[in-house]
């Protein structure tokens, strides 16, 4: 009955309502704040009263950052203008000009731009008021070092002709009273390769003096969020979360339109078919992803919180599905509890192979820190082959075509085809989560995961310090787990349905466990608050192991950080004493 379902399911996904949003978004330019996102807004919603789709509207403020045109002007050795951008949350210069001596510092560019690690100025020499020239995007943790020299601004040359828009602030959504004073504290300008090579040059050969002005609007702007509510039959307040943001840099079709598409149809299709879902869909369609840090999704955990963490399931994201030649699905985004489960419903739907790698500190995954088991982010991606063959660098979006948050980013960049079969992947994903007698989360796998990683930082730490605490813990609470899943498949759960006694108080379980494991993989700060926009390495507690061997033993640092350890292996030994417990004290059985 399920497969034959989702079949009805993938059968009825057109291609019709797509390209109608598609070609609106055409001639639009979602930028946050702005009336061509507030026509966007009301052509999707049109198409959702037109069919029924029960859906709210709701206006937060957001804090926002919107670039405006930047100035670069080379005046040593000659008088020349240089097309520039701004960053969202650069300083703001204003009318003013600023300039001095320009310097370069390589940093070279890296193979995942979402890896990439921070810059490290340490051995250059005094850069006060200068101004820095080095590769790259302006990423929050490279701000964060060039901050700390006291330079007049910093200029970030991309890696292609094209200029990518982009956000330097490592502030997740609305600053909160911890974190207000971490906006970036110079301004930030980014030009193209040519460019760049050219000022690279004569710095080479001698004295080399710019100028330049950041204009940007900055301030709290009310948006429009999408929040559609699509009612289960049997578990209804229990839901699951598919999500995307709606604004875009310039006219963005692959970035996200597609996306938007491809929610808004899945919403046509699963309403139409309601009667099918055992839990509920919900379905949120972002403002602020580009200009303000995921200030849209942000807002939607802060004000539901509670909600989301009593009855949400999962959270899925949808972002530059449907791109031309993204075939490959071997780039895919998910948390190791559900790899098992993503990997079969992609072969299901598509026949495809994939390959999911953990999600990184981006992409509206905004509820971490609540404990909500996420997959998808981007979607097919370009095969490395055919990046090869093209001489494509990586970016973050638009799967993996360079247009990604530029004015080329248009109807050329979308594949009609590729965009269904990644709407089915989705359909799929959803509809089986939604209808799977127990929630589809092996922990097993994150137990694995998590005794992998205290395994390489105790390899890392060596002789310093000892793991042997977390490592046990890990240990115990995988056998936990292992005769847990044993017990459900004796029991023959999965044979009763949703609302089953037994079947409920297991997937609470699952729910809880997903509460407790994911913010110890994948947050420092508590539950309910935003960790920043900065790589998070796993188990982030005790993450600083790593570093032991390049300190001097005995030192004030040393000892700080075998502090530190000491803490974030209590608090990680902690949480999965309490998951196996958690485990243990069900009387389900």
């Amino acid at each position: 009955m399920l497969v034959e379902a989702m079949k009805r399911l993938l059968d009825e996904i057109s291609m019709e309502t797509p390209k109608a949003i598609l070609e609106r978004f055409g001639s639009l330019v979602r930028e946050s704040g702005s009336e061509d996102e507030r026509i966007a807004a009301q052509f999707l919603s049109s198409l959702l009263n037109q069919w029924g789709v029960p859906h709210q509207v709701h206006r937060p403020n957001l804090y926002l950052s919107v670039p405006r045109p930047a100035r670069l002007k080379l005046l040593l050795p000659v008088e020349k203008d240089i097309r520039a951008k701004n960053p969202a949350f650069s300083v703001i210069t204003g009318d003013e000009w600023r300039g001095g001596e320009l310097v370069y510092i390589p940093t070279g560019y890296k193979k995942k731009w979402d890896n990439q690690k921070d810059a490290s100025f340490d051995s250059a020499s005094s850069l006060s008021g200068k101004i820095v020239l080095t590769e790259g995007f302006p990423r929050p943790a490279r701000i964060r070092e060039l901050n700390k020299q006291g330079i007049v601004g910093a200029i970030f040359i991309h890696p292609g002709q094209n200029i990518h828009e982009s956000i330097c602030t490592p502030i997740w959504g609305a600053p909160d009273l911890d974190t207000h004073e971490n906006v970036p504290k110079l301004p930030v300008l980014m030009i193209n390769r040519t460019d760049g090579q050219e000022l690279i040059d004569r710095i080479a050969e001698g004295n080399v003096e710019v100028q330049f002005q950041t204009h940007l609007d900055q301030g709290w702007f009310t948006c429009p969020l999408i929040d559609i509510f699509i009612e289960g039959t049997e578990e209804p307040d229990k839901y699951v979360l598919l999500h995307g943001h709606m604004d875009s840099w310039h006219q963005g079709l692959g970035d996200n339109a597609t996306g938007n598409a491809a929610m808004i149809e899945m919403a046509r299709v699963f309403y139409q078919n309601r009667h099918l879902l055992k839990r509920s869909l919900r379905i949120a369609i972002w403002p602020g992803h580009s200009t303000g840090r995921y200030a849209g999704s942000t807002w939607f955990a802060d004000t539901f919180g509670l909600d989301l963490d009593e009855n949400c399931i999962a959270q899925v994201n949808c972002d530059s599905p449907g791109c031309r030649w993204a075939t490959s699905y071997h780039e895919m985004s998910w948390m190791s509890e559900v790899d098992q489960f993503c990997k079969t419903t992609i072969q299901e739907a598509i026949g495809e192979e994939s390959v999911g790698h953990r999600p990184p500190r981006a992409g509206d995954y905004s509820f971490h820190n609540i404990g909500l088991t996420a997959f998808y982010m981007l979607s097919s991606s370009i095969p490395d082959e055919v990046l090869q063959e093209k001489g494509y660098y990586p970016v973050g979006g638009c799967g993996s075509n360079i247009e990604w948050h530029t004015e080329e980013d248009l109807i050329h960049i979308i594949d009609y085809e590729i965009l269904e079969r990644d709407i089915r992947v989705y359909t799929a994903s959803l509809y089986r989560i939604v209808n799977a007698t127990l929630h589809p989360f092996q922990f097993v796998t994150t137990a694995d995961e998590f005794i992998q990683t205290i395994e390489t930082y105790q390899q890392s730490a060596g002789k310093h310090f000892s793991f042997k605490l977390a490592l046990g813990e890990a240990r115990e609470l995988r056998s936990t787990l292992v005769d847990f899943y044993y017990r459900i498949e004796h029991v023959k759960l999965l044979t009763k349905g949703v609302r089953d006694p037994q079947v409920k108080q297991v997937n609470q379980i699952l729910r809880d466990l997903s509460r407790s494991l994911v913010p110890i993989n994948f947050t420092r700060r508590g539950k309910f608050w935003h960790d920043p926009a900065i790589d998070i390495p796993p188990l982030p507690d005790i993450a600083p192991a790593t570093t032991l061997p390049q300190l001097e033993e005995g030192s004030h640092h040393y000892r700080v950080t075998l502090t530190h350890l000491m803490r974030g292996q209590n608090r990680l030994a902690w949480t999965l004493h309490q998951a196996k417990h958690l485990v243990l004290r069900s009387s389900i059985f």
